[in-house]
């Protein structure tokens, strides 16, 4: 069984592992920009959150409530009217089961309530998988970073 539960940013070192299959996953996948992704750090990633007051920033966890085990997690802030999930991560092994779209809809409602009119998400153009889950959810593309490499 799943449960979902928010964590305070103190806490944020427990998603590590997790972050880092989402890091390998991006760089594997990506034809032209891997070495992007091999060359991010958890810590330089993560710790600019760290400057959010506390009601601005949601962590949540999805865990296996048998072994403890964190399946998933979604991180979202904003700023005024501002929202953005600024990561996202399942484990591959348990996609398609809900997760992410329980996580996404949790923080969706999350920022909605807190007045965010515009919210976003980015994601490579890569993840086509991802970029129609996120469809679902009602995103719609509005523009595309081009980089000349």
């Amino acid at each position: 069984m799943v449960c979902f539960r928010d964590i305070s940013f103190n806490q944020v070192s427990v998603i590590k592992d997790l972050w880092e299959k989402n890091r390998k996953y991006h760089e594997n996948l990506s034809e032209f920009f891997g070495d992007l992704y091999s060359d991010l750090v958890f810590e330089e990633r993560i710790n600019p959150f760290g400057l959010f007051d506390k009601d601005h920033i949601k962590i949540t966890l999805a865990e296996d409530t048998l072994n403890r085990n964190i399946l998933g997690y979604c991180i979202s802030t904003f700023e005024g009217i501002e929202g953005e999930t600024q990561t996202l991560h399942v484990d591959e092994e348990i996609r398609g089961a809900g997760i992410g779209k329980s996580l996404m809809d949790s923080h969706i409602k999350w920022l909605q309530n807190n007045g965010c009119k515009n919210i976003t998400i980015t994601v490579a153009f890569e993840n086509t998988d991802t970029i129609e889950f996120y469809k679902t959810l009602g995103f719609k593309a509005n523009t595309i970073e081009m980089r000349l490499k």
